[in-house]
């Protein structure tokens, strides 16, 4: 999976209609909570094999984060 096919994963997950950058701080988006980050969740375990728990989502800050969680940066 490319970053681009990744934020467009993320795009979906969040049921975001506006393009994710990687500089965007995850707290600032309308649609950051928690069923967003069992989607997350359901994403990575999907498409990587990880498995995130909650206390995960603590040191995701930025998109770039997830990001290079899912190994793509």
């Amino acid at each position: 999976m490319t970053i681009k096919e990744f934020l467009v994963e993320l795009q979906d997950s969040l049921q975001r209609e506006d393009e994710l950058l990687l500089e965007m701080a995850l707290r600032e988006l309308p649609e950051w909570d928690s069923l967003a980050m069992m989607s997350i969740v359901v994403l990575f375990d999907k498409h990587f094999g990880q498995k995130l728990l909650f206390s995960d989502f603590e040191k995701f800050k930025t998109v770039k984060d997830l990001v290079q969680k899912a190994g793509l940066l």
